[in-house]
């Protein structure tokens, strides 16, 4: 235990120590930036430098992301299902717009207890992949909750790209990207599960290439989840 404190306090430091020479670096590139013209010899070089600080804050990000899913996972509360989507579809508001895609709902139940930062990260993670790695149909996007048993069951599906078996092995992996020329750096998946894996829960894939996917999430049911 004192050494995962102390592991977590390390993350947390240096994450936050790391974030203040960085910003020295992005305004130094911003000013070399807008003398265009002057070092055309060196843009080249500048279109690395800029890629490598963009890689690298989002690394840095992405450790801090880690590190606080513990911490989060422990602040639940009552989580309105409808009011997390209404905050997703508004933020993909333009992805959703550009690529036609429709978002439905099957809510058999409105309320879920969990953390809702990290049930927010989740949703707007899959949904975001749905219109990502999106085929060539418009994206349509199903979201479903409800209760069976013992547990509470959300599901999103799609009808994009598809998963293939190699890439199912090593989807919830760190950095464990299926498709390398889209952007990111293929942690949203792996953050989603440590989250679910920390909440009680498991989450798990079924997908068939040029068909879709439906990413399966399985909670333990609280008394506060309607």
């Amino acid at each position: 235990m004192r050494i995962n404190q102390d592991l977590d306090n390390f993350v947390h430091t240096t994450s936050h120590d790391l974030l203040a020479p960085l910003g020295h670096i992005e305004a130094s590139i911003s000013i070399m930036n807008q003398q265009h013209g002057s070092f055309q010899e060196l843009e080249p070089f500048l279109e690395i430098i800029n890629m490598s600080v963009h890689t690298f804050r989002g690394l840095i990000n992405d450790i801090a992301a880690v590190a606080k899913i513990e911490d989060q996972a422990i602040l639940t509360e009552a989580v309105d299902l409808h009011d997390i989507m209404d905050n997703i579809q508004w933020s993909l508001s333009d992805k959703i717009n550009q690529n036609n895609a429709t978002i439905k709902r099957d809510f058999k139940i409105s309320h879920i207890q969990f953390s809702k930062k990290n049930l927010r990260s989740i949703l707007f993670n899959l949904v975001s992949n749905g219109i990502k790695y999106r085929s060539d149909r418009d994206p349509v996007i199903i979201i479903e909750a409800l209760t069976k048993e013992d547990y509470i069951k959300l599901s999103v599906h799609d009808n994009g790209a598809g998963i293939g078996p190699s890439g199912l092995s090593k989807i919830f992996e760190k950095y464990g990207r299926i498709l390398t020329e889209q952007e990111g750096q293929g942690i949203g998946l792996y953050l989603a599960r440590k989250i679910i894996d920390a909440a009680g829960g498991n989450i798990r894939v079924e997908s068939t290439p040029g068909v879709g996917s439906t990413f399966i999430i399985n909670l333990p049911v609280t008394e506060l989840s309607l």
